[in-house]
This record gives C-alpha cells, structure tokens and sequence, in this order.
C-alpha cells in the first residue's frame, strides 16, 4: 500500500470536499422530493446511492466518524423501512444533510466534527433499536473496519507487525462511564499503536458498553490482556490476532478516484451495492467502463488556471490594442501604401480569433444559475415550517448562464431575499385567505439575459413593503427628519429599505430581526459591479431585480476626459449622451439639475474630485446620461474619447482600491484609464442617496 504525498492528500480532500457538497445538494433535493412523495422508491435509491459514496469518499480520506454516520444512514434508506416510515425518513435526510454539512465544515478547519446526536437518535428510532441489553444478551464485538482502516490493518500485517483485535466491556457497575473509557483507552494505547477503535468521539452508550480496537504492537496477546484489565473498569476483555486481510496493493487516491467515478455515472450499481438495495440475492453485474467513461468525461480544473489563461487573453486584447493603433498611424502616414490593406486584413483576422478564444474561455467559466437555484427549496421549507406559512417555490431560467464568481458572490445576497420574502413577504394562511388570496404563499425565482447583464429576480406574492412603517422606522433612527419623510416619492421611499442597520421586522426571530437589513444584499452588487432594483405593491406583493455582468474580466466601455484624466463607464449603463451650457444648470435644494426633454435630472460633476478645477469650468458641457437602479442623472464630463473594450486589471494602486473606482484597465498605448463605479461617485459628491434623481 502506498500512501499520498502532503500535496496529493490535500488535492484528495479538496475532491472530495467538493463532491461531498453536491451529494448533501442530492439529500436536501431528495429529502424534499419524499416530502411530497413518500412512496418514491426510485428516489429512495439515488439517495442511498449518494450516501454510499459519501460513506466510501469519507473513509478513504480518514474521517471515520462522518463514514460511520454514513453507514448508519445506509442501513435505514430501504424500501421496507420507507414503507414503515414514509412520514419519518424525509426528515431524517433532512437531518443527516445538515449534520454532514456541520461534519464537512469541522473537517474543512482542522476542528472536532459534531456527534450527530439527533441523527443517531433518528436511526436508532428506525432500526426500532432498544433503549438498553440486558445482561443476558451482551453486544458481541464485530471488528467492523471501514476500507481505510482495513488498509492500514495490512499494511501493518505486511511489515512484520503484530496486529490484534482487541474487545474491552466496561464494568456495568462503574459510576463515570465516560472517565471509564478514557483509562480503557488510556490503556489500549498503552499496549500499541491504534489503528482503529469503535466508538471514535466518546464513551460507548449505557447499552453497549463495548470497546473495539484494532493494535499493532510488538507485545503478546497475553501481555494485552493483562496490561489492559483495570480493576473495577473493564469487566472483560478478549485479544485475537486480526487475520490476514487478502487484498491487493492499492493507491488511497485510487479509492477516492473510483468513488468519483461511480458517484458520477449515474445510475450504475455495483454488485454488492445493488444486493444491498434490493435485498435479492441475484447477480447484478454493472459494466465497469461506464464509470471509467464518464469520469474521462469529465475534467476537473482549478478556477486558477482559468483565472491564468483568462489574464493572458486579456493581455491579447491589450496587444491587439496597440496593433490597432499603430496601424491607424500608419494609415494616415502611408494613406496609398498597398501595405496597408493587408495589415488591416491580418487585424481583422486576428480580432476574429481573439474573439472566439476570449468567448471560448469565459464559456468554461460559465454554470448554469440552476447550481444557485438548487439550494434555495430548502430555505423556504425551513422558514415556512418555523414560520408556520404554507409556501410554495417556483423557479425559471435556471438554465441562464454565469460567470462562477459572480453566481458563487451571489449565494448569500440572494438567500438573504429568499428567506426575506417567506418569513416577511408571505402571510400566514388565515391572513391570506381574508384577503382573498389562495392559502398558499408563491415565491418565484427568475434569471435570463439582458444585454451584457444577467437579471435574477426574487418575487412573491404576499403583503407587499409598507411604504409608511419604512419610513417611520426611517425617522426613529433618526436617518432622515420628519418632514423629510413626508416629501419622499414612493420610490425614494422603498430605497431606504437598503439603508445599514434599517429593518422593518416587529420582533426578533432565528430569521430576521436582529437589524442584518438589505443594505448586505446592495453592498454584494455594488462589488460585483452591479445594481438591484426593486417594485411593491402593498397586498400584491415584492419583486427584486438583482442585475449584474456577465463576467468581471472584460466589459465594453465609454472613455472621457475630465480635467485631464481619462475615465471610463460601462457602456450598458449609459443610457444617451447631450450637450448642455452652464446656463442650464440650475439649483434646486443645494444640488445641480438640468433639463433633459421633459425630466429634471441631477448633474454630477467629477471635477468637484480637484476643487481647483472647479473654476476653469468649460461654457458648453458634454452629458453622459446614465440609468442605473430604475434612476437616471446627468455626468458632465470634457470630451469624449469614445468606445473600447476594456480588459479589467487588478492594479496595486491607492486610487484604485477608492470605492469610487470599481476597476482599472490599460489602452494599446499604456494609458491607464479608471472605470467609475457610478453609484460610489453620485453618493460622494451629491451628499444625498445614491443614484438621487428628481423625476
């Protein structure tokens, strides 16, 4: 037997950490589905099939007590005991899918993984396991190993180790059980090395009181059972040699790459596995090269080395940038040189290409919004049964492509909404229904394309956002005055609902309440370089509308001047481009506004950045009109110096890292150019809410 370097153990855990993830997504999927159908049999067997493997994944990467849970699982997930207990085993996967999470995460830091009490308790139930043995019927050692452990049993034998099986029964009549298994423990540590011993975390129930160990020592079986005996401890102890296990050499990362493949070819059984199942004793023989094909299938790249070849795409474009601009000037130089026709022919090639590989390696980048979207049943039926609600969730465009990043930055905002909308936008089934609404609540997540922007909607039909109690609340922590409140728009008044520390909830609950309030979900998307929007109707209900890029590596933008220093704006969020003179300009409540056809804009000015430039202001101004969060205002800029696309770069800079700069890119000629983040810039030099307009 061989085992893995440091590194290949650490690529070890991290494959199986991540397809860990993706069979609890399976539990949760699963234990929802038999919620609603108790009866599914099918369902029943992908769900053990998912186990299984995690049972197998964690006992070659040595977390025993996550593969003891997981076999203890197996054991319930029959047909015969979903038959007994169709209303109890939903909420049992339900149960050991957040335990394995709790596991996952302790193992993930280096920490004591939880014992599973409640989803021991469960499995207890199911197996109809008595509470207690009497003294006549003893639990009988087993020496039970899992494929780890009978691993390291021979590689042991293999070197000349002596290695025994080692059962230890406590004396009933000790007073602490739990200090009576330390010094048991304490003892069979003493005698050799331990390879393996049931239980793991603590003392063995008041029932059992059995200790099993495999030890590898250079001691007699005698000598064991001797220096093992404590008086008025151990009631009884028995020492055999562990046979000789006939198993072949095999790689640990083997095992866990064979557990993968099965885990991946879905619907293919292995013999014992499908006897387990179906409880038959009919061969089941599963052909092998399914399992090697679609792992072959499949390949698994670090986002790293995406990331890498991304960046080095990016520096091609900036190439093809300055190629650009050196054949222009060469254009205008040599005007009839035939030269000329075929440089411009070999750019156009090489834009073509450049093209397809830059779309190319963003698509490897792209997931569906379904990996998103899969978690979010789980949310609602957690809040609807603690909030007492009958909530019902329905989801579209969940095929809608994502940068990976950007879905993964996007999976606390949007749980945030989700459990907003069923514990505060859903009412109660009495309240509904006095309304004249149907009994059960509906929640509705939506994405699909819009231009270079993908829009996520969160929807629900319940009671709506109180325009008055956001307000009042507004007031009574003393964010705006009382007048000023009475002079809101309705719109103006639902975005105080994204101010820090604002929440509208009457009282504190596990859900919400304690004043974590949207202004989380706003803070995510102004990062990711997005915005959200948002529409109530009291009684009808709320929608959020997350809009955010397809991708952070590269966007199509709009370059100007203002005082000398050349700027950039996504080119989808500008909305048209006019000519104003200062005469125009008015003052309306301490801040600038212009007239645009038949609506009265604000004007930011990015020159207020260097109060010196304030005074050598030009006459005649460009306006860059740009709609953002449902709101449009004015940006007075020099001139303009037209479209590009811009690679976004990572730039060690003070400027850079400002929150109103969201990125920096570099042109064909070395120019470093700042991309605006819009919503920053207008809240810093308006002083007034950000993206403020006057419609």
């Amino acid at each position: 037997m061989t085992f893995p370097s440091d590194e290949q153990a650490s690529e070890l855990r991290e494959l199986f950490f991540e397809s860990a993830e993706e069979i609890l997504q399976r539990m949760n999927e699963a234990g929802l589905a038999l919620e609603q159908h108790p009866g599914d049999v099918e369902r029943l067997r992908e769900i053990r099939r998912a186990v299984h493997t995690l049972k197998g994944d964690s006992a070659a990467c040595g977390y025993r007590q996550l593969s003891e849970l997981a076999h203890g699982l197996e054991d319930v997930l029959t047909p015969e005991l979903a038959q007994q207990h169709a209303e109890l085993l939903a909420e049992v996967i339900l149960t050991a899918a957040d335990t394995f999470h709790e596991m996952l995460a302790a193992y993930r830091n280096n920490l004591q993984p939880p014992a599973g009490g409640a989803l021991r308790d469960h499995i207890n139930r199911l197996l109809n396991k008595p509470a207690a043995q009497t003294e006549d019927a003893p639990a009988e050692a087993k020496f039970e190993w899992t494929e780890y452990e009978r691993l390291m049993i021979a590689d042991a034998i293999r070197r000349g180790e002596n290695v025994y099986n080692v059962a230890v029964r406590l004396d009933p009549e000790a007073l602490l059980p739990a200090a009576a298994f330390e010094l048991a423990r304490k003892a069979l540590e003493g005698a050799g090395k331990i390879l393996a011993i049931r239980p793991e975390g603590g003392a063995p129930s008041v029932a059992n009181r059995l200790i099993e160990a495999a030890v590898s020592t250079k001691k007699t079986a005698e000598w064991i059972r001797k220096h093992c005996h404590v008086p008025s401890v151990v009631e009884k102890i028995s020492v055999e040699r562990t046979p000789v296990l006939p198993s072949p050499t095999r790689d640990l990362l083997d095992i866990l790459v064979e557990s993968e493949a099965a885990a991946v070819a879905a619907g293919v059984k292995s013999v014992r596995e499908a006897a387990r199942e179906e409880d038959e004793s009919r061969d089941a023989a599963a052909p092998a090269g399914l399992a090697h094909a679609a792992s072959e299938n499949t390949l698994r790249v670090d986002a790293g080395r995406i990331d890498t070849v991304m960046n080095l795409v990016g520096e091609l474009i900036i190439g093809k940038s300055m190629l650009q601009r050196a054949i222009t000037d060469f254009e205008r130089r040599y005007a009839k040189d035939p030269v000329r026709g075929k440089l411009v022919d070999a750019l156009g090639f090489q834009s073509r290409v450049l093209g397809e590989l830059q779309k190319s390696v963003m698509k490897i980048r792209m997931v569906p919004v379904e990996q998103l979207f899969r978690r979010f049943p789980r949310i609602v039926r957690d809040v609807a049964r603690l909030r007492s609600k009958d909530v019902g969730l329905e989801i579209a465009g969940q095929n809608t492509d994502l940068d990976k990043g950007i879905l993964d930055a996007l999976a606390d905002p949007l749980a945030h909404l989700v459990r907003n909308a069923a514990d505060h936008g859903i009412e109660s089934a009495a309240e509904r229904e006095a309304a004249g609404k149907p009994a059960r609540g509906k929640i509705r997540l939506n994405a699909y394309h819009d231009g270079d922007q993908v829009v996520i909607e969160v929807s629900d039909d319940g009671r709506g956002l109180d325009r008055d109690k956001i307000v009042r609340r507004a007031v009574e922590r003393g964010l705006l005055s009382a007048d000023a409140g009475a002079q809101l728009s309705e719109t103006d008044a639902l975005q105080l609902i994204f101010t820090p520390g604002l929440s509208t909830a009457d009282e504190v609950t596990e859900i919400s309440g304690r004043g974590v309030g949207l202004d989380v979900v706003k803070s995510a998307l102004e990062t990711l370089k997005g915005s959200v929007e948002l529409e109530s109707e009291r009684s009808k209900g709320t929608t959020f509308r997350l809009l955010v890029p397809l991708t952070l590596a590269s966007i199509q933008a709009l370059l100007f001047r203002v005082h000398g220093r050349l700027y950039a704006v996504p080119i989808a969020s500008v909305g048209e481009i006019t000519r104003i003179t200062e005469d125009q300009v008015h003052r309306v409540d301490d801040h600038e506004v212009f007239q645009l056809r038949e609506q009265v804009m604000t004007l930011v000015r990015l020159d207020r950045l260097e109060p010196r430039a304030v005074n050598n202001r030009a006459k005649r101004l460009f306006v860059i009109v740009i709609g953002s969060g449902g709101r449009r205002f004015g940006l007075a800029v020099d001139s303009l110096m037209g479209e590009e696309e811009l690679v976004i770069k990572a730039l060690e800079d003070h400027l850079v890292t400002s929150p109103l700069v969201s990125g920096a890119s570099i042109l064909g000629d070395g120019t470093v150019v700042l991309i605006l983040n819009v919503a920053a810039v207008v809240s810093h030099l308006s002083k007034i809410p950000e993206l403020e307009a006057i419609a």
